[in-house]
């Protein structure tokens, strides 16, 4: 085993064939194998869900929110139900949770906070004529409390415009920030007053990179608006943060409402990306303030993983490499690809 002392925290990160990997920083494992693989266990079961919000709460996986497809129909339907896997049992199986929740989103954004499991935003698949006839919609997500075992609706977060169609990411564990980078949308919601803070900031014009002006203006690179799109920010300091291809470090301040552009790690962190394969952009998780873990796929037998310190000198980032390693992969044939994850 190798250790990196210093950083007492757990990765936990996900593949885009829901694979499960979890990294403890205290003692690196020689090799990274799945923990549980999702897909698989439903498909055993014949009932195959795909595309789940999912969290971590006390060593326990929590995964909500996928499609489901109907006795190979292609009719679809949202899984409706929560399930649970204990990463500390060996021989722990994916356990059903009920009752099952309210709105049918899918895709999610879920957040454990606290014994809560909250599960926010998303694509939402509606029967037809149900929306009209289902009060239900005007909410913009829910939680499930695990002590009481219930699911409760999310107060002062309903008729949101676009709410569905933005990323969602975490601050200090009390607040969600909601963001679009195509249309410059952002709402910070506090998780222990449930309500909305500064309605009347809603829009934050530097933040819309689809303007070709402010994109070259403010993101310096063509990869960016992709990542910034389609993979969840990190959120700390009151700042989006990406890391892209170009093993650059982007962030967005929201309350000086400015872009900041970080030296780049190509010569210190040695992975040979190519920044026009955006299938493989390397995944950032906070550990605090100026500390970051980034995991990226190097090849099908190979996972990279930093450890970088960045310090905010506007209007620019300095990033620095603490700790790096490669850990050989056992897994599918299509190595591994974090998808999504977070640090504990």
């Amino acid at each position: 085993m190798e250790t990196y002392p210093g950083y007492p925290a757990v990765i936990y990160f996900r593949n885009r064939l829901e694979e499960y990997y979890m990294i403890d920083l205290e003692s690196l494992p020689e090799k990274l194998s799945p923990i549980t693989d999702f897909t698989a266990e439903k498909m055993k079961a014949k009932a195959v869900e795909d595309m789940t919000g999912w969290t971590v709460i006390d060593n326990c996986i929590y995964c909500i929110g996928g499609l489901k497809e109907e006795k190979g129909n292609y009719i679809f339907t949202v899984g409706m139900n929560l399930h649970k896997y204990n990463t500390t049992n060996p021989n722990s199986t994916w356990e059903l949770i009920l009752p099952q929740r309210n709105l049918r989103w899918y895709t999610p954004f879920v957040f454990a906070f606290g014994r809560k499991i909250y599960v926010i935003s998303a694509n939402k698949l509606i029967p037809a004529g149900d929306e009209c006839e289902n009060p239900n919609w005007t909410y913009g997500g829910e939680y499930y409390n695990l002590d009481s075992q219930t699911w409760s609706y999310l107060p002062n977060l309903t008729h949101i415009n676009n709410i569905e169609s933005c990323k969602a990411a975490a601050v200090d564990e009390t607040t969600i920030v909601f963001y679009s980078v195509c249309t410059g949308l952002l709402l910070l919601y506090d998780l222990e007053k449930e309500n909305l803070i500064h309605q009347e900031e809603l829009h934050h014009p530097d933040l819309n990179l689809a303007e070709s002006n402010r994109f070259k203006q403010y993101a310096g690179s063509e990869t960016l608006f992709y990542i910034a799109n389609y993979v969840e920010a990190v959120v700390c300091d009151s700042t989006l943060y990406w890391l892209n291809n170009d093993l650059c470090l982007y962030g967005y301040d929201y309350v000086r409402k400015e872009w900041f552009r970080s030296n780049s790690l190509k010569l210190s962190w040695s992975l040979s990306l190519d920044h026009h394969y955006l299938v493989y952009a390397p995944r950032l998780f906070c550990l605090n303030d100026y500390t970051f873990v980034a995991i990226c796929h190097v090849t099908l037998e190979e996972l990279g993983m930093a450890i970088i310190e960045v310090k905010k000198e506007p209007p620019s980032l300095n990033v620095s490499l603490k700790f790096s390693h490669k850990f050989p992969v056992d897994t599918s044939d299509y190595g591994v690809d974090p998808d999504s994850g977070m640090a504990m």
